[in-house]
């Protein structure tokens, strides 16, 4: 099966096909998630709601082309609106990304993304998530970001940048 037959199942309201697609789609859906948000049980439970909001609308969506799309414009909008509501409740922290024992990354790289996300912007967080995490190429990233692709290139760069300095500060700290 592929990812448009499947895509042409779910629409005729068919569900059996939904696991392939869930599974052909969940990497990219969370990994735009957690550029956002950077909290990974945030990120999990946002992953969901938006399969859920996208099940449910599924039948408005024109064209197999468009569903992937559509489906991270539904998790950007979810993962805004939940740091919104954090925000006002005060609930914003510190302590995210904290693994849990199903996490497909390891412990040792949930450290390293905290670290390397207090010390770099929104922006580049988002890129670099992005392009190492989910392997997005760089033109895919600067249509998720908005941003023309000498933009994204640079601000990935920094990012990069960034990290060296920041884990070559942690091992100059840890001698």
């Amino acid at each position: 099966m592929d990812l448009e037959t499947s895509f042409q199942q779910l629409k005729l309201g068919d569900t059996s096909s939904f696991p392939f697609f869930y599974e052909s789609t969940k990497r990219d859906v969370f990994y735009n998630i957690l550029s956002l948000c950077r909290d990974y049980s945030l990120s999990e439970d946002l992953l969901q709601e938006t399969f859920i909001r996208f099940l449910s609308n599924v039948s408005r969506i024109a064209s197999p082309s468009k569903a992937k799309g559509y489906l991270m414009r539904i998790s950007k909008n979810l993962a805004l609106d939940a740091l919104k509501d954090r925000a006002r409740a005060g609930e914003l922290e510190d302590e995210s990304l904290i693994p849990s024992p199903k996490d497909p990354l390891r412990v040792d790289e949930e450290f390293l993304l905290r670290r390397i996300g207090k010390a770099l912007s929104d922006l580049e967080y988002r890129a670099f998530v992005l392009h190492v995490l989910d392997e997005m190429t760089f033109e895919e990233i600067r249509r998720v970001v908005h941003k023309p692709l000498g933009t994204v290139l640079w601000i990935y760069s920094q990012s990069i940048a960034k990290c060296r300095k920041e884990l070559r500060d942690e091992k100059e700290d840890h001698r």
